[in-house]
């Protein structure tokens, strides 16, 4: 019995590393609900971030990860993954899409994921 439920133990680890995109990680990408649960920041579950979304501040790109725009958001400038299209945030879950932000700490826009 002692060895069916490890085995079960073990299957369930596997099952919840699969679930878990690489790409996100407590300082960018994860689903959060509060600040605790995040290495900096916890962008709330709203329409804007579905889930909630872990991030870190930022004054330019060079202070995200490289798959990461520093953009400017309510409450201040955070990271937030990079997209082409809507497919390129299904990695996050649903109701991300790929949206047009202010950049921040250079002109222009770029696309990032983020809800509606």
């Amino acid at each position: 019995m002692r060895n069916a439920t490890f085995a079960l133990f073990a299957l369930g680890l596997v099952g919840l590393a699969a679930c878990q995109s690489s790409d996100v990680s407590r300082e960018v990408g994860a689903r959060c609900d509060r600040n605790s649960e995040c290495d900096e920041r916890c962008l709330l579950p709203s329409v804007d971030w579905p889930g909630g979304f872990c991030t870190i501040s930022c004054d330019s790109d060079d202070d995200c990860p490289f798959d990461a725009s520093c953009v400017q958001e309510d409450g201040g400038p955070v990271c937030a993954f990079h997209c082409l299209t809507d497919p390129g945030c299904n990695f996050l879950g649903q109701g991300y899409l790929c949206k047009e932000r202010d950049r921040q700490g250079t002109t222009g826009k770029v696309s990032v994921c983020r809800g509606s």
